[in-house]
């Protein structure tokens, strides 16, 4: 089964490529991915579900065929709901400033949120991926995809831009949002 996967953005093309070819996720789940370089409009919305529900059916309308959109955002604790879905605008706006947002008395916990949507001209179903972390006092890192190089997963002291890809993939929120995915729409496959 083909699952046609609709950015333009090229760390999430490479990332998800490299989850498919390094973890064999092609063969574990009988699926060929097609990476479909398309921008969808995005639009502006405090709840990150709409916005992928959004991205979905415009993906659909415009292929015209079952496909896959995905969309992330970083949650901090101390300020509910920022950057969250509208991370990337707000990252390129101010880029590692967003960690001055954050006063030292205020709490560093943040949540990398990833949701996959996948519409198939019937429905949108959403398949989500998290990761708990914290935000950096100032970016840390040469892999520069969004926010990497101020969010820190649990577990670790090195950010997602510290880690770079690869590493990144262990604890990245894109990947358990796509195993999630592949998990409910291939339910006959083995987990990963």
């Amino acid at each position: 089964m083909r699952i046609y996967f609709v950015t333009r953005n090229p760390y999430k093309i490479n990332e998800i490529l490299d989850h498919f070819k390094k973890d064999d996720v092609a063969k574990k789940h009988n699926v060929e991915l097609c990476i479909i370089e398309q921008s969808i409009q995005e639009i502006l919305h405090e709840d990150i579900e709409v916005i992928v529900k959004a991205k979905a059916l415009e993906a659909y309308r415009h292929l015209g065929v079952p496909c896959v959109v995905e969309h992330g955002g970083i949650f901090m604790k101390a300020l509910p709901g920022l950057p969250g879905g509208i991370g990337q605008i707000v990252w390129d706006a101010v880029g590692d400033r967003l960690c001055g947002f954050l006063s030292e008395k205020d709490s560093r916990e943040a949540t990398a949120r990833s949701i996959i949507g996948y519409c198939d001209g019937k429905r949108i179903r959403l398949h989500e991926g998290k990761t708990q972390g914290s935000i950096t006092d100032f970016a840390r890192g040469d892999y520069k995809f969004n926010w990497d190089p101020i969010f820190i997963p649990e577990g670790s002291e090195l950010t997602y831009g510290e880690m770079g890809p690869e590493q990144k993939r262990t604890t990245s929120q894109a990947i358990k949002a796509w195993n999630a995915f592949l998990q409910a729409e291939f339910p006959n496959t083995p987990p990963l």
